[in-house]
């Protein structure tokens, strides 16, 4: 059974009105922090409508604690997520209606539904750190025997905006006891005038052609940084998995992160090189991709 702490901030919470209603509160949750931080504000706006927005995030923390010793911490979480609110003039949050109110609850509705699947992703581990406490915890040389040892499961959140387009790149990190933790990260864009996620292949006509002139500069970028046949590893070069081609070729099925100067596609750690290597990531210059991109594309990423 679950040992909640479920605090008066957050009884609180559940009343708190957002763009898109009540906030989502997953059953693991005894915490969400109520000081938010804003990241950034901007407006947006369609052929009828403009209006201010902010976007800011809060933080769900929760804990899960031994069946025999509710002092003992088995494992916990931290969940850092954004939240866009529609705001007047004057930075205070308006009643929403029309384009404003749908932009605002797409935005959250995703992410709300981005939490449900970490809390259920929780649930999971909460029932592998019982089973391995239950099966070593109380052996002397056991990891659940050191202090601070638990399990951990954590997000946090950056973000790069050009006012149309907002791009928030999440880091995961999962540590389960193991020689070292999980680290990695994912990447999801919103159009700011609709709320509604947008990818790469839509921004295209030809996603055939784009496929092609992306895993090209990947491949090109690949093989400076290749380490070759009797060189040592170093910062700048790193070994590659025999098949690293083809899965550089499949980079649609990776994160795409926008930035300033281009499109950055993530490799996780053991997608194409050994875990010491790290993650592998690679820029693709706008002025590469401007062809291929259709009149949206162009329009959202400002390259008219």
């Amino acid at each position: 059974m679950k040992k909640l702490r479920i605090l008066p901030m957050l009884l609180a919470l559940l009343l708190l009105s957002t763009a898109c209603g009540a906030v989502a509160v997953p059953k693991s949750a005894d915490h969400l922090d109520l000081a938010e931080k804003v990241v950034f504000r901007g407006s947006a706006a369609t052929a009828e409508s403009r209006w201010n927005y902010e976007i800011s995030t809060y933080t769900v923390t929760g804990e899960h604690y031994a069946s025999d010793d509710p002092e003992h911490v088995l494992i916990r979480h931290s969940y850092q997520m954004p939240r866009m609110r529609v705001m007047d003039a004057q930075g205070q949050k308006k009643e929403q209606s029309g384009a404003a109110s749908k932009a605002a609850r797409e935005f959250n509705a995703y992410f709300e539904s981005r939490l449900q699947d970490e809390v259920a992703w929780f649930d999971e581990m909460v029932a592998i750190a019982e089973e391995d406490y239950a099966a070593v915890g109380h052996e002397k040389d056991s990891l659940w025997q050191e202090e601070n040892f638990c399990y951990s499961d954590e997000t946090t959140l950056d973000f790069w905006t050009n006012d149309t387009v907002v791009c928030v790149t999440t880091t995961n990190y999962s540590y389960t006891g193991g020689a070292h933790p999980n680290v990695w990260r994912s990447a999801a864009s919103f159009d700011l005038r609709t709320g509604k996620e947008v990818t790469l292949a839509e921004m295209t006509d030809d996603v055939a052609r784009l496929e092609q002139v992306v895993a090209e500069e990947l491949l090109r970028q690949a093989e400076e940084r290749r380490v070759r046949d009797g060189e040592e590893p170093t910062e700048e070069k790193v070994a590659f998995f025999p098949d690293y081609q083809e899965t550089l070729e499949n980079w649609m099925e990776r994160s795409v992160a926008f930035g300033d100067d281009g499109v950055t596609v993530i490799f996780a750690v053991y997608d194409i090189t050994p875990y010491a290597a790290g993650e592998q990531v690679f820029t693709v210059p706008y002025e590469l991709l401007k062809p291929c991109l259709n009149s949206c594309g162009r329009e959202l990423l400002h390259l008219n």
